[in-house]
């Protein structure tokens, strides 16, 4: 019986295994009522951001279901190799080994769990949040160059995009980044016309209330221009515009009617973004997510959580 064969466990294995896979080493050292609970801890990851994408965004739910999950098992990742090399040093020199003190098992967990813990990334990659690195201020104020953002696809299969949406879609055009991020302010069927700066939806223009120059301090250095909110069907986010010196050229009308399941998109930064006005409207079929968080602001930490 394997319970009759003894050998001393070396403090070593025990922490290289748990460095390939969490848990592993407790297994090595018998402990595997101790050693499960950690091989699993990493399941935590893309439970709570599937439940965190179910839910309305909120920067409670950006730190408690997406961010303080990683962090947890990146600390259990790192206890259970410390833990296991303590274990094996406090063992005894004449451990009796266990049924499951087999090479085979041991590499058969390591292997199960690279598998399934890189199919389960990919998955949530694919099917639940995306993380983006923003290289332009084409949205600003709203998302400046350098944030890092969470772009939400895990959505109902009829979801049909809303005015005042912040979307990622693929770039329609056939040079330049293979995606872009924009604003939806018109959907299908809507008449859209742009003028200068003004912009109407159906006949009626947009709102916009000035941004008072005391509360741009926390929007960041990167912003340019007049700053002012903009109101669409509920909606209300940040959007900036050339000041009336530097917009000296006589300005065209654009119209355009917006297709069945197509979107008609904007950057934030009316002045200096490519969009619907240079490449048309967006099919809904292109839409890869919608940004709910920025994650990594590139100035102020003022700017963490929720986008809009």
């Amino acid at each position: 019986m394997s319970s009759e064969v003894t050998s001393p466990r070396v403090p070593w294995v025990a922490l290289a295994l748990s460095f390939l896979s969490a848990g592993v080493g407790h297994v090595y050292c018998g402990r595997i009522a101790k050693g499960l609970p950690l091989y699993f801890a990493w399941l935590l990851v893309p439970l709570s951001t599937t439940i965190a994408a179910l839910s309305p965004p909120s920067t409670a739910s950006l730190l408690l279901l997406v961010i303080l999950p990683v962090v947890i098992v990146t600390m259990v990742y790192f206890y259970a190799a410390a833990d296991a090399w303590r274990l094996c040093n406090h063992a005894s020199p004449n451990y009796s080994l266990r049924d499951y003190n087999r090479v085979g098992v041991y590499w058969l967990l390591i292997v199960v769990q690279m598998i399934f813990s890189i199919g389960l990334v990919a998955g949530a990659r694919g099917f639940v949040y995306e993380a983006f690195l923003v290289p332009t201020n084409s949205m600003s104020p709203t998302i400046l160059s350098g944030d890092r953002i969470l772009a939400r696809k895990l959505l109902p299969q009829d979801h049909f995009p809303r005015r005042g949406d912040l979307i990622v879609f693929r770039n329609p055009t056939p040079t330049g980044a293979t995606v872009f991020m924009k604003r939806v302010v018109a959907v299908a069927g809507d008449q859209i016309e742009i003028e200068g700066e003004r912009i109407l939806i159906n006949g009626n223009e947009l709102k916009r209330d000035r941004l008072p120059a005391a509360s741009r301090k926390r929007l960041g250095q990167q912003v340019e221009g007049q700053v002012a909110h903009e109101e669409n069907a509920g909606s209300r986010y940040l959007v900036s515009y050339s000041d009336a010196s530097e917009d000296s050229k006589e300005q065209k009308v654009f119209e355009a009617t917006v297709p069945e399941n197509q979107v008609f998109v904007l950057g934030d930064n009316r002045n200096r973004s490519q969009d619907s006005r240079h490449f048309g409207s967006i099919h809904r079929g292109d839409i890869i997510g919608y940004v709910d968080y920025i994650f990594w602001p590139a100035e102020s930490w003022a700017r963490f959580g929720v986008v809009n």
